[in-house]
């Protein structure tokens, strides 16, 4: 026997008459996949749609015709996030409105705020109504680690055009959760590791298995452990500033500000890209905002706002801060990956350094 750090959740079946009917299915969506608007209509509530909405139209079809999707719930993601608590509650009241066998939300991929309301509501309804919650992100969005042991998470892209690729792996393993099937470890289905204790035949014994795993070790060979410790990076903190009057300061943001060319080829997700620019010359010159995360409205209607440039130029001024880097630097951190993350932040500080700067701000979204 092996220990496999998985679980897997109540599952309620129809028995009797009920396998006759057929299984009702309530699913979560925000803002942009309920087709109600983008970024602009992030502060919308919740409001619902008793038919498949966005992607729900998808699940629809490759449930099949076992499933009625009862209920589609829209809410911004704005909305949501200001008040998870509260707007957790109110979410959960809505579903049980509808009483279903199955509740589905997202997937939310990469989108941080979206896999917020998604965990929460996902670990609500199965934990407050014992039901099978499901929904779907990419490993590394924020809300991965805070909800995976509460509800199962299927493993996505960064990006919501795999949406066919991934929905079909959801649709099934809800399928087979809701009806008590076996369901295997994370790997074989699909899903994001939950940490939690799961009993499983081995064909070998955990000590040959520990054996071959590390003389695999030895030689330098691939191995999988049955149990990977979490891993977290260690960031030792920068050096205060110890007098402002001599600092060379330099402007960095990943909220996307760039010349409306992007001569450094910036993608409004998923970039790997970052560029510097001559803030004089970026604002005489036709410049927007490639951040698909957020509204870049406020952004543009007061460039000071995502780069406080002015009152900068009044400290050097007023002797209070030493030099001001002509130049501000820009990343686009919607949907990147940590991977990606780093290697521009590398990029970013090893410019700052051959340019003399002693210090930075950073400002974000």
């Amino acid at each position: 026997m092996v220990i496999h750090m998985e679980k897997h959740l109540t599952i309620k079946k129809q028995e009797g008459n009920d396998l006759m009917k057929k299984y009702r299915v309530v699913c979560y969506i925000n803002q942009f996949f309920g087709q109600i608007g983008g970024e602009d209509m992030a502060h919308v509530g919740f409001s619902v749609k008793e038919e498949p909405v966005g992607p729900a139209l998808l699940f629809d079809k490759l449930l099949g015709d076992e499933f009625e999707i009862v209920a589609t719930i829209i809410c911004g993601d704005n909305y949501f996030a200001e008040d998870t608590e509260k707007n957790t509650k109110e979410g959960l009241e809505i579903v049980k409105k509808y009483s279903p066998d199955l509740f589905i939300a997202g997937p939310a991929f990469n989108a941080g705020r979206y896999g917020i309301s998604c965990g929460n509501m996902s670990a609500a309804v199965h934990k407050e109504l014992d039901i099978v919650s499901i929904t779907g992100m990419y490993p590394e969005n924020p809300a991965v680690d805070i909800f995976r042991k509460d509800t199962y998470i299927v493993k996505t892209g960064i990006l919501s055009s795999q949406m066919r690729k991934v929905a079909p792996v959801m649709c099934n393993l809800a399928t087979r959760l809701l009806k008590g099937e076996t369901v295997k470890g994370a790997n074989e289905e699909g899903y994001i590791k939950r940490d939690i204790i799961l009993n499983e035949e081995q064909e070998s014994n955990a000590a040959h298995r520990a054996i071959e795993m590390v003389l695999a070790k030895i030689k330098g060979e691939e191995f999988e452990s049955e149990l990977l410790p979490p891993v977290f990076d260690e960031v030792e903190p920068a050096k205060e500033v110890e007098d402002l009057s001599k600092v060379n300061l330099a402007l960095v943001t990943d909220g996307g500000l760039i010349p409306e060319s992007n001569p450094d080829g910036l993608k409004p997700n998923g970039s790997t890209a970052w560029g510097h620019y001559n803030w004089d010359e970026l604002m005489a010159n036709p410049h927007f905002v490639i951040h698909s995360g957020y509204d870049g409205t406020s952004v543009l209607e007061n460039t000071q706002r995502l780069f406080p440039v002015d009152v900068l130029r009044e400290y050097v001024k007023e002797g209070k801060i030493g030099s001001l880097d002509p130049e501000v630097y820009v990343s686009c951190g919607n949907c990147a990956s940590v991977a990606a993350s780093k290697k521009k932040g590398e990029g970013i500080a090893q410019a700052l350094l051959d340019k003399g700067i002693t210090a930075a701000i950073l400002t974000s979204t």
